[in-house]
């Protein structure tokens, strides 16, 4: 019982500094970015993301306490150890989450509404520019299997110059986005895909 009463801790310690790594390295994006004439920077917005990370971080505390009550009934009842699956699925969505989080912050994508140019920014130092109606060759869309929480992960895959462009779903919740996606989906089809770790 000690054990995992020990495991019990120590995921809730686990827990507890990762959320907390999370919400201090989202309010620490939260700085002036610069602004480029006629273009709309496409990004999430911070009370976005605060509510995405925070129903993550129920999601991951159920797959724990999920996996501690499945440990400890497992050691009288075998069968139990069906749920052990869904609790370590449940706890991967913190994977999914920094997956998400990092692509978001990593690159910045500048759209221009009125010529549909867009104009795409990688940290190390790349850019890349294309026009969303003329050279976007494939897309495809990749989502988890479920929502947990009201959250679905997932990314966009645009083809463009034969080099591929990630788009985290999380982006397309704000509403200032709402017109990149919607020309995007008025002149492509969207190849589907599920998965059960969409990760970038």
């Amino acid at each position: 019982m000690s054990k995992i009463l020990l495991i019990a801790i120590l995921l809730g310690v686990l827990i507890y500094f990762i959320s907390r790594r999370l919400m201090m390295s989202n309010k620490s994006t939260a700085v002036q970015r610069s602004t480029k004439q006629g273009f709309v920077l496409i990004e999430s917005s911070g009370p976005i993301l605060q509510r995405i990370i925070k129903n993550t971080i129920y999601t991951v505390a159920i797959g724990a306490i999920l996996f501690v009550i499945t440990i400890v009934l497992a050691m009288k009842v075998k069968i139990i150890l069906f749920a052990l699956p869904i609790s370590l699925y449940l706890m991967s969505q913190f994977f999914l989450l920094n997956n998400q989080l990092k692509y978001a912050k990593d690159q910045r994508i500048w759209f221009n509404p009125n010529t549909n140019d867009v104009q795409v920014e990688w940290l190390s130092g790349n850019r890349m520019g294309f026009n969303l109606l003329r050279d976007v060759q494939h897309v495809r869309a990749v989502r988890s299997v479920q929502k947990n929480r009201q959250v679905l992960f997932g990314y966009y895959e645009l083809t463009v110059q034969q080099q591929p462009i990630y788009i985290p779903f999380i982006i397309e919740d704000n509403q200032v986005n709402a017109g990149f996606f919607r020309t995007l989906k008025e002149n492509y089809p969207i190849d589907p895909k599920s998965s059960l770790f969409p990760i970038i």
